[in-house]
């Protein structure tokens, strides 16, 4: 996936000495020239940006109790994320009108859809999913346990970098053994892994205290992101790990309060 660069300091006396130069050349010479400065500003190494979200988008259902899609991209659509990681997705099942929801989010916002099952459901696929502005190198669906249906996780990797989403059990016994399962996957990896989610599981939890000893947490926990017309809980979580080389520019829980049950989440981190 491609990642934001962000400004590069190209010092003065050099953009001084170039436009001096392309004065007194001939209007050819000094074209070519121009064009390789710029050329050479917009590659310049630089460090890079990324808009990670996580959205608990509930089948398209909002709170008026109606499906809507185009409504959820426009939410996407106007936080502008490099990678979106979505819980409570349909594929072709009969309750959601047999769509397959991530491909027509994908036309909806431009970016490339990712579909991990979890089960079946009304005759058709329920799980989650990720929309990125770049496809995955690779990826796995992991089955995770659930005592009240089964669970998932999707691991994405990149060159660079490994992206994740999941959502856990109700329950904490399962979201216990979901967490140990993560970690065993990303083990083999050794570069910055980030993961998305509706976790299930409080701030104040041990489930989260587990999580977070391997894990550097990334988004807001003091903003509650469950029911969205009143939030209560903070249950959705961004976190990062194999990486202490980066900042973290914004952590925002939006409020957005129709398109979902659940609030939209996202954070900018801009990797040293």
């Amino acid at each position: 996936m491609k990642v934001k660069s962000s400004e590069r300091f190209i010092p003065l006396y050099t953009v001084r000495l170039v436009l001096i130069n392309i004065l007194y050349m001939r209007k050819e010479t000094s074209l070519l020239i121009f064009i390789l400065f710029i050329s050479f500003i917009s590659c310049a190494p630089g460090k890079t940006t990324m808009r990670v979200m996580s959205y608990n988008i509930r089948i398209g259902i909002g709170m008026d109790d109606s499906i809507s899609l185009q409504r959820t991209a426009d939410v996407i659509n106007k936080i502008k994320p490099d990678y979106v990681g979505l819980q409570e997705v349909d594929s072709v099942a009969e309750r959601s009108g047999w769509v397959d929801q991530v491909r027509e989010l994908a036309k909806l916002t431009g970016l490339k859809p990712v579909f991990a099952s979890a089960t079946p459901r009304s005759k058709g696929l329920y799980g989650i999913a990720a929309l990125v502005k770049e496809a995955p190198l690779s990826y796995k669906n992991i089955a995770l346990p659930g005592i009240e249906e089964p669970r998932t996780f999707l691991l994405m990797e990149y060159n660079d970098y490994i992206l994740c989403n999941t959502h856990f059990s109700l329950r904490a016994p399962s979201r216990v053994e979901s967490i140990q399962i993560i970690h065993a996957a990303v083990k083999e990896y050794n570069k910055p892994t980030l993961i998305t989610g509706d976790f299930n599981m409080l701030p104040q939890s041990d489930e989260f205290k587990l999580m977070n000893a391997e894990w550097a947490l990334l988004s807001d926990t003091t903003i509650k992101t469950h029911p969205s017309v009143d939030p209560k809980w903070t249950l959705d979580y961004i976190f990062i790990k194999n990486s202490d080389k980066f900042e973290v520019l914004n952590k925002v829980v939006v409020t957005e309060r129709m398109a979902s049950d659940h609030l939209p989440i996202y954070v900018d981190i801009k990797f040293k």
